[in-house]
């Protein structure tokens, strides 16, 4: 079992994470509002913004993942020497869904890089 300093010293990232993520919701937002902009008014410098929030945003998230894809891969490593089979299989788990998430992240970034040479024209509406 991981001793107490390193479990509080997590727990003080984990709420590091979390001051991030109110603020990948506010750029969310911002980028909304922005991209409604865009299509509305077609004005290149509000793609310009949000493209580079969202992208920014996605940066950010992929390398939140990555610690977690880390973090998960420590935790997996001590417990395989004196943890039951549950334990294990739980910790496993978790490694397997941070790997998930890390790789969406990824695929989201990739898009979102994409997606500037794709398009500087705003969609059609139906």
């Amino acid at each position: 079992m991981a001793n107490l300093s390193q479990i509080l010293q997590e727990l003080e990232t984990e709420d590091f994470i979390w001051i991030v993520y109110s603020f990948i919701v506010i750029g969310a937002i911002i980028s909304n509002v922005l991209e409604r902009d865009w299509i509305i008014k077609h004005q290149k410098k509000s793609y310009q913004e949000f493209h580079f929030i969202n992208t920014t945003i996605f940066f950010v998230s992929f390398l939140i993942y990555l610690y977690f894809v880390w973090l998960n891969y420590k935790h997996l490593k001590e417990t395989k020497h004196y943890s039951s089979m549950k334990e294990l299989f739980l910790n496993e788990a978790n490694f397997v869904a941070a790997c998930l998430f890390l790789i969406g992240g990824l695929i989201y970034l990739f898009t979102e890089i994409s997606s500037n040479s794709i398009t500087t024209e705003p969609a059609e509406l139906i």
